[in-house]
């Protein structure tokens, strides 16, 4: 929940035969506005089969604050958006409270720099580099963020429409895979409401992401192997046209790694994934 949190949708037209209204989505944000949102994600992960099978169910749920300032034109063309993460926290088993809040305390004020077309597609995304911080952990944290993000039609749709984008796997946590061969996951979006009331209209957005079928090269540990993905994400966003803002959105799923390499065995390994990422513009 990959970022058009200042997103404009403007009406494009009032009414399209039996169609109803619809909309052309641009991103035209009023520069200097400053959105605060909450960001929360739950994953669950257990081991189906492998040698690891009995280790039972970890689950871990981490919540990101961020603000979002729209800052301007940027340099080469697109829209700059600057996002800082404020205080987050974590519940992770066998870990103490205390030792999560001193590592997380040391992301406080982690900084963001996003520049976006006209679409809403990201151009590039520049995290400052934080001492003592693992930059695998920094990607992750803007991956969360980014994951929220998709780019727009460049034609008006309506209730019922659909486009299909590709995103990003889901595979920041796993290092050493090599998702070239494979190719990117894709997310198609529809249209399932649009809202008027007064001088206010909203668009709802259903969500919908497939991974590919064809399997992931992964280095671990010296050892070479592949890694196949099942499953999808599904959920939606909600867009305000009068505020330029994402309101709410949800993305969850499960999803089954198959793993194999030498030191797995025959069989491989199996790792469940359950996860489920809400976004919501606070007040």
């Amino acid at each position: 929940m990959h970022q058009r949190h200042a997103a404009v949708l403007v009406l494009a037209v009032a009414a399209c035969g039996g169609g109803g209204p619809k909309v052309t989505l641009s991103y035209h944000p009023p520069f200097g506005a400053v959105y605060h949102y909450a960001l929360e994600q739950r994953t669950e992960v257990s081991i189906a089969s492998g040698p690891l099978a009995a280790m039972g169910k970890q689950r871990m749920v981490m919540r990101i604050p961020f603000t979002q300032t729209v800052k301007g034109p940027a340099s080469g063309g697109g829209t700059e958006v600057d996002v800082v993460f404020e205080t987050m926290t974590m519940e992770m088993p066998g870990v103490a409270p205390d030792a999560i809040a001193g590592e997380l305390a040391k992301l406080n004020g982690l900084r963001s720099t996003i520049v976006y077309d006209e679409r809403g597609k990201i151009l590039r995304n520049t995290v400052t580099p934080v001492p003592g911080v693992p930059p695998n952990l920094i990607k992750e944290m803007s991956t969360g963020v980014q994951a929220m993000s998709f780019g727009f039609p460049d034609h008006p749709v309506g209730r019922g429409d659909s486009w299909t984008v590709t995103t990003e796997l889901p595979l920041s946590q796993l290092a050493g895979a090599n998702t070239s061969q494979a190719g990117p996951a894709k997310t198609t979006l529809t249209v399932r409401e649009i809202r008027i009331a007064g001088a206010d209209t909203s668009v709802v957005l259903d969500l919908k992401t497939e991974f590919p079928s064809g399997p992931i090269q992964v280095t671990a540990g010296g050892q070479s192997g592949t890694l196949k993905l099942e499953g999808g994400l599904t959920g939606h966003q909600q867009f305000s046209i009068s505020r330029g803002a994402i309101l709410d959105g949800t993305i969850k799923g499960s999803t089954k790694m198959h793993m194999a390499n030498a030191m797995l065995g025959a069989k491989g390994m199996d790792v469940l994934t359950d996860t489920e990422s809400s976004l919501v513009l606070l007040p």
